[in-house]
C-alpha cells in the first residue's frame, strides 16, 4: 500500500478509524509505512509532516498519544467513544484520587481546559515546571493525558525565531469536540455498550492481530 496525497491519507483514516503515525499496531498500515520516505519535509502539499496537523484542523480525525508514546490519528466518527474507553468511565477527579494521575497531569489538565487551546511553551509556564529537572514530569504528565484521551494535539504552534522547533497545541477532549466541532456530547454510561459499538466498527478493518491489540488498549473485552 502507498499514498502520494492528503486526500488518499484522509480515506485511509476514514477507513480504518484508528491509524498510527508510525508503526504501532500489528498488521495495520500507519503513515510512515504508506508513503514514500523522500516524501517527507519537503514543505509542499505532498509533504505528510504537513497533513498530521492538516486532517485535525480539516476535522476528520483527533491526534494524540492515545497508545503508549507513540502518535494516532483516530477517525472522528469514532473518537467521542475512545475517552469513555481509555479512562473506563472515571472522571479525571476520580483518577487523580484512586492514584491513577499525578497531581501535574491534574494541574496541566485543568490549565488546558480552562485556556480552551494553548501551545506547549506556554503550558510549561502555566504549569510551572520549567525547570530542567521537571521536564520529564511535564512530558510525562502530556503523555499521561492523552493515554486516556483527555487531551488532544490541535496543531502547532510556529516558533518564536528563525530555526526553532514548532510548539504543539492542545485542547481537552470535550473542548474540541463540542466546541472546537460543534458536536453534540455522545451520552455515555454503559461501557459494555461503548465497548460494542467500538468493536464493531473496529472488526471491520483489523486483522485478528491488530483486533486483539486493540482490543487490548481500549478494554473490548472486559
Amino acid at each position: 500500500m502507498s499514498i502520494t496525497t492528503y486526500p488518499e491519507f484522509v480515506k485511509l483514516v476514514s477507513q480504518y478509524k484508528i491509524f498510527p503515525f508510525s508503526d504501532l499496531i500489528p498488521e495495520h498500515p500507519s503513515l510512515t509505512a504508506v508513503v514514500p520516505s523522500d516524501s517527507w519535509h519537503t514543505e509542499t502539499e505532498f509533504d505528510p509532516w504537513i497533513w498530521r496537523v492538516k486532517i485535525v484542523k480539516d476535522e476528520h480525525a483527533a491526534y494524540g498519544k492515545f497508545f503508549g508514546s507513540k502518535l494516532t490519528f483516530i477517525h472522528v466518527d469514532l473518537f467521542p467513544h475512545i475517552p469513555f474507553l481509555l479512562s473506563q468511565g472515571k472522571s479525571v477527579e476520580e483518577r487523580y484520587s484512586s492514584g491513577l494521575m499525578s497531581q501535574e497531569a491534574r494541574n496541566i489538565y485543568h490549565i488546558i481546559k480552562e485556556a480552551g487551546n494553548i501551545d506547549s511553551r506556554n503550558l510549561r509556564k502555566e504549569s510551572r515546571l520549567t525547570a530542567k529537572e521537571q521536564k520529564k514530569d511535564y512530558d510525562r504528565a502530556l503523555v499521561d493525558l492523552q493515554n486516556f484521551a483527555d487531551i488532544v494535539i490541535t496543531g502547532a504552534q510556529e516558533a518564536d525565531f528563525d530555526g526553532g522547533w514548532s510548539s504543539m497545541c492542545f485542547e481537552s477532549s470535550d473542548h474540541w469536540l463540542q466546541t472546537t466541532l460543534g458536536k453534540e456530547a455522545v451520552a455515555h454510561d454503559n461501557l459494555a455498550e461503548t465497548r460494542a459499538i467500538v468493536k464493531v466498527e473496529l472488526s471491520d478493518v483489523c486483522t485478528e492481530k491488530a483486533l486483539k491489540y486493540l482490543d487490548k488498549k481500549l478494554h473490548l473485552n472486559k
